[in-house]
């Protein structure tokens, strides 16, 4: 294992090393590869490893969720996985036959499975061109999406729930077969560092789960813990942080560092990737999280990863007993109370800005919870920040997700779960203003800045857009992101003004998007906030942008929003501000299962679930409903239909519009 091992390490156009890097390393502590192996294995150093008794409270506490992971891994070992929209698939490698005594099938790590196309094998990392080297339009993130090997996780749950060694002989094979397939630095599973942190955190997850198995040997070990090293070095020398900006990936690569330093603490590298991970960790949170707790990014879901990516990086630092610094903390608190005040009525998170279902771990629902749902994150953080009100958020999977990050000793025993708080706020550096009342009506309007610093890369244009859930119905929905590089054109239209929840003028963007810039958008709008309000009977917000004033005559649009609490009527005013004839169309998105048609000049019915709403529209506008698509995780549409409004006016001064939708 070792000498293949060595022959996979990155190949160059200059002498190979005598020995792997990692045997040098263990060299200078005066140790040997099974020797430190067979001590690490003695010394587990991640906070996702139970005790037994724990392990046994969680079995007896949560028994559908034992059934179910158990179920999850037995999907894996057939080689079956639903990962961004693919539907289920097997991916075999059909250029390598099946090994072993059971017959292993080797993965195909290269595979677009929507596409059936396949990615060229042995490029070199740093000569890899997206654009001119894959296959026709294939979407890099699904070979990505595998190689993260998020679902090693699963297998050593099952491991630990059973004590079955199929799981841990399962890792053990999926290991050798990443190897083989992917030498070190060569294909496209080297070419994105944020990919090489996360995997490099299953990897060691899932490795000190299946530590005590019988069924692994020696030479499994030292080949395992040589390989996981190297993707040490690898992240380490390939950083993301050069480009212009830093964001999610440039933090997913120092989270997975800190997760190697962790398993090779007694290693000067891993001494060394320690003490860096942690200190960029520290600067990067004052960098890309705002004061009022939102990710710079402008997106809700990669405000979920990033609060998970650093939260693990806190909750290892707290396992470690070195904890991160106090600011550090309570920027990380106020990112958790962001991610619940935006939450829904209905649990899940709205789709406000791209997604692309990123996580750092998964310990539960591995390829069947809903990637729109960021509860897994509410009970390990009531556990770290003792905050009560947020179990409520939890749910019932809250001690679950709670015990595998180390926190079983600290969680309530199963029980009723009390009410999720009402919340009224504005975040203005986000640009958020969002309502949830007692009785499920919910408003969440949007109004930010463009993010990530200005470059925009995860932004839409959803100025004054908003959703909108009545006694916990959704019935206004913001459209999602659906796809990136695999469909430039869809991938703009989804992130475009006339697809979000607001009115657009003269068919120009709000902020500019240039075509063929799929992660860039250019600040035109200016956003601000001129009132916000949350009373005992309403919610009120109001804002203004100006994207278009670039026009060659000038229109500003403010707009008002108005939630009525106890009976969930929302009242929506816009002023367009300007002169000069205009066309204005407004967009009105339904959430799936949600019909519109048409009553009078002036009132839609909206109907489904159970319920029918009243939508009353000024007068003089033209009506159409269309057929429209709602993506609630990447590489998913699912049906639905649109209210399009439209009306060419001419502006002298104020002119306002007002809509209402009520029982």
């Amino acid at each position: 294992m070792l000498a293949r091992l060595a022959r996979l390490w990155h190949r160059r156009a200059v002498p190979e090393p005598t020995s792997h890097p990692f045997e040098a390393e263990l060299s200078v502590v005066g140790s040997s590869p099974f020797l430190w192996c067979r001590q690490r294995r003695e010394r587990p150093s991640l906070y996702s490893t139970l005790a037994s008794k724990s392990l046994e409270r969680l079995k007896a506490n949560h028994p559908g969720r034992v059934r179910s992971t158990i179920a999850a891994a037995e999907r894996i070992l057939r080689h079956e996985f639903n990962l961004l929209g693919s539907g289920p698939f097997v991916p075999a490698d059909a250029d390598r036959p099946a090994r072993g005594p059971e017959g292993y099938v080797p993965i195909d790590w290269y595979l677009d499975p929507v596409r059936g196309l396949r990615f060229p094998q042995g490029v070199p990392h740093k000569t890899w061109n997206l654009y001119e080297m894959r296959p026709a339009n294939a979407d890099i993130k699904y070979p990505w999406e595998l190689a993260r090997c998020q679902h090693w996780v699963t297998l050593g749950q099952a491991f630990q729930l059973t004590g079955e060694d199929r799981f841990a002989r399962e890792v053990a094979n999926e290991l050798d077969d990443f190897v083989e397939s992917n030498p070190i630095g060569l294909g496209v599973n080297w070419t994105c560092t944020m990919d090489v942190g996360l995997r490099a955190v299953s990897w060691t997850i899932a490795l000190e789960l299946v530590r005590n198995s019988s069924a692994l040997d020696d030479a499994f070990w030292a080949g395992a813990y040589t390989a996981l090293y190297a993707h040490g070095l690898s992240i380490r020398n390939n950083l993301e942080n050069t480009y212009e900006v830093t964001s999610n990936h440039f933090l997913s690569n120092l989270v997975g560092l800190q997760f190697l330093a962790a398993v090779f603490a007694d290693l000067p590298e891993g001494a060394a990737w320690n003490a860096f991970a942690r200190a960029a960790l520290e600067q990067e949170m004052t960098v890309q999280v705002l004061p009022d707790g939102a990710d710079y990014e402008s997106s809700i879901p990669y405000h979920r990863l990033v609060t998970e990516l650093l939260l693990g990086s806190a909750r290892l630092g707290d396992h470690q007993g070195a904890p991160m610094s106090a600011r550090y903390r309570a920027r990380l608190r106020d990112m958790v109370k962001y991610l619940a005040a935006v939450t829904r009525p209905d649990g899940l998170i709205p789709q406000v800005g791209d997604a692309d279902d990123g996580r750092l771990h998964v310990f539960d629902g591995y390829g069947t919870a809903s990637p729109q749902d960021g509860r897994h994150l509410f009970g390990p953080a009531r556990a770290m920040f003792d905050e009560p009100g947020w179990l409520a958020l939890a749910g019932e999977s809250g001690g679950w997700e709670a015990a595998w990050w180390g926190f079983d000793e600290r969680m309530p025993a199963p029980s009723p779960l009390p009410p999720v708080e009402p919340i009224g706020h504005l975040f203005p550096h986000a640009g958020v203003a969002v309502t949830r009342s007692a009785a499920g009506h919910y408003l969440i309007a949007t109004n930010g800045v463009v993010g990530t610093n200005g470059f925009g890369n995860h932004k839409h244009n959803d100025q004054l857009s908003f959703e909108y859930h009545h006694a916990g119905i959704p019935l206004i929905v913001d459209p999602g992101s659906y796809v990136y590089t695999s469909d430039p054109d869809m991938r703009n239209r989804f992130r475009g003004t006339l697809s979000h929840n607001t009115v657009c003028v003269d068919g120009i963007e709000q902020n500019e998007l240039r075509p063929g810039m799929l992660f860039r958008v250019f600040e035109m709008s200016n956003a601000e906030h001129t009132r916000f309000e949350d009373r005992a009977d309403a919610a009120e917000y109001v804002g203004r942008h100006h994207g278009y004033e670039r026009l060659s005559e000038p229109v500003s649009h403010e707009r008002t929003f108005r939630l009525q609490k106890p009976s969930g009527t929302l009242v929506i005013v816009d002023r367009l501000t300007g002169r000069g004839a205009h066309d204005f169309r407004w967009h009105f998105h339904l959430a799936p299962g949600i019909a519109a048609e048409r009553g009078d000049e002036t009132t839609l019915s909206l109907t489904g679930r159970g319920g029918r709403w009243r939508f009353v529209l000024p007068v003089g506008l033209q009506v159409s409903i269309e057929r429209a698509a709602y993506s609630p995780s990447y590489g998913i549409e699912l049906p639905c239909v649109a209210i399009d409004l439209s009306l060419r006016a001419t502006l002298d001064g104020d002119q306002c519009f007002e809509f209402a939708i009520s029982l």
